[in-house]
């Protein structure tokens, strides 16, 4: 059976300590070291030697080839080095994985775009790249955005507004994405690099976020901005690959900050743990303590082996597995989230402490769950996926590389005769599709070689055990109409009782964003 998997995704890839740029990945560690990112997220600004120290490692260029003057790196090393600064600060690496995984791809896929090699080289060495999709009222959702592009022969002239654009006030390059129109459009949506100087693109608010306070992201107006058609990038074609491949990879990049950023939480909880003393014994050695530690470090097995995965499997086909990608990020964002919040439950008071690094840990751990795709979005993508007889095949391939067809076989049983259309059923099935993912690739051996492989997957037969003690019910149309008046009672309630400003239509609108 390892055989059969060894052939699809590859020969393993260790952690980069242990990879060949052991050197780079340990002199970035001592460099981030020197840096108060607590101090940072108070000022909500990066520490100002940041963006010098990530440059002169060449971290603007992960993987990108030597030729345009990246480090050419492998995915896995890529992924190690986004993990290990996000266990210094989520905030950096996320700039790490704008510009390199969803950015700078577009750029480098396009040669034909005027002077590529320089724009390439500057954006190697530090000129940072956003990545413009993001609207009100279609969230990432390509197939929905109003932004349009009307292509003339010679330019193209964009109008509209962006959202929550990381990066976008500092960067020297927008890839923006626009609704294609006019007598030249060749296709339904384009992908265009624009200049952040460009007349007519203006930085009109900074968003005050709840965590990743030391990113910028920015709302963007397109104002009838004007740029040659030779910088679409996506030429000839639709827009979506490009958008749709960029964004898998993001999720892979988002993965690598759960994974960094649950690690440092563990480490720091466990040192507390190690020194607190309740009676007798430190709190490190009880019992409940102590399985609550095991179930942390099992769960940080599962998502490196997941990630482990997931980069054999690109270096092998050349792209992400949009599956995979999706339970990968899943699982590392919500499973990041709630060993943030054990931490911080951990350390009591100290957890709910500013200074203490689980508090900031455990605010930026929040936006993983939304970014690149919140979990009910890719969960209700995975079940329809799962269920769909035009798509299931393609889950049933990933499977059956793994050496799971009959975990497959059996989630598919189990989900006969429920209606595909249900919004609970879809997300079950999500959840069915994402832990079988984990439960293979752990069973698969060769992509962990932990001592503790065996026992992250009891860990995620317990969870799928869990989730089907869950299981739904086909849902009665009376039982909605109840479920539909229980929150109009609350409502009304609410309405007479409740005389606060957040229940006003003024705060409802959210007019900046609606």
């Amino acid at each position: 059976m390892n055989s059969q998997i060894y052939s699809l995704f590859g020969e393993a890839q260790e952690r980069t300590a242990a990879g060949r740029a052991p050197t780079l990945y340990s002199s970035l560690i001592d460099d981030l070291g020197q840096l108060n990112f607590a101090d940072a997220d108070d000022r909500r600004a990066f520490p100002p030697t940041l963006h010098s120290t990530l440059a002169r490692h060449g971290l603007f260029g992960l993987t990108t080839p030597a030729e345009h003057g990246g480090l050419a790196l492998p995915l896995q090393e890529a992924i190690d080095l986004i993990s290990a600064t996000a266990s210094f600060d989520v905030s950096a690496a996320s700039t790490l994985v704008i510009h390199n995984f969803l950015a700078l791809p577009c750029i480098e896929a396009a040669p034909h775009i005027p002077e590529q090699r320089h724009v390439m080289r500057g954006a190697t060495r530090g000129d940072l790249c956003a990545f413009a999709l993001t609207e009100p009222g279609a969230g990432s959702d390509p197939r929905h955005i109003q932004a349009s592009a009307f292509m003339h022969e010679d330019r193209v002239r964009i109008s509209g507004r962006k959202i929550w654009i990381g990066l976008a006030d500092w960067a020297r390059w927008i890839v923006c994405f626009a609704r294609a129109s006019g007598p030249y459009a060749k296709g339904r949506f384009v992908c265009v690099l624009v200049d952040r100087q460009a007349p007519g693109l203006k930085v009109t608010h900074e968003h005050r976020t709840l965590g990743l306070r030391g990113i910028i992201q920015n709302t963007l107006e397109f104002q009838d901005v004007e740029v040659p058609s030779a910088y679409v990038l996506s030429r000839d074609q639709d827009g979506w690959g490009a958008a749709a491949s960029s964004m898998n990879r993001g999720r892979i990049g988002v993965a690598a900050m759960g994974l960094g950023a649950l690690e440092r939480a563990i480490q720091v909880a466990a040192s507390y743990a190690s020194h607190r003393r309740l009676g007798k014994l430190r709190m490190i050695e009880n019992s409940y303590v102590e399985q609550l530690f095991e179930r942390m470090v099992l769960r940080r097995e599962v998502v490196k082996a997941m990630l482990g995965a997931s980069c054999r499997l690109i270096s092998a086909q050349g792209a992400p597995n949009v599956h995979l990608a999706s339970a990968t990020k899943v699982l590392s964002s919500e499973w990041c989230g709630l060993v943030a919040d054990q931490c911080v439950q951990l350390l009591g008071g100290r957890g709910y402490d500013e200074r203490t690094p689980v508090a900031k840990i455990y605010r930026d751990a929040r936006i993983l769950r939304i970014f690149e795709g919140p979990t009910e979005t890719l969960l209700s993508h995975l079940g329809r996926c799962l269920l769909s007889r035009a798509t299931r095949d393609e889950i049933a391939d990933l499977f059956l590389s793994l050496g799971a067809a009959p975990v497959h076989a059996a989630a598919i049983e189990e989900l006969s005769g429920l209606n595909e259309t249900d919004g609970a059923v879809l997300i079950y099935a999500g959840w069915l599709t994402t832990l079988g993912l984990a439960q293979a690739v752990m069973s698969a051996g060769c992509f962990s070689a932990s001592d503790c492989a065996a026992a992250a997957a009891d860990l995620i037969s317990s969870e799928l055990a869990t989730l089907r003690s869950r299981a739904p019910a086909r849902p009665s149309f009376e039982r909605r109409i109840n479920a539909s008046r229980i929150l109009n009672t609350f409502l009304q309630d609410a309405a007479s009782s409740i005389r606060s400003p957040v229940l006003t239509d003024d705060y409802l609108k959210l007019a900046q964003y609606v």
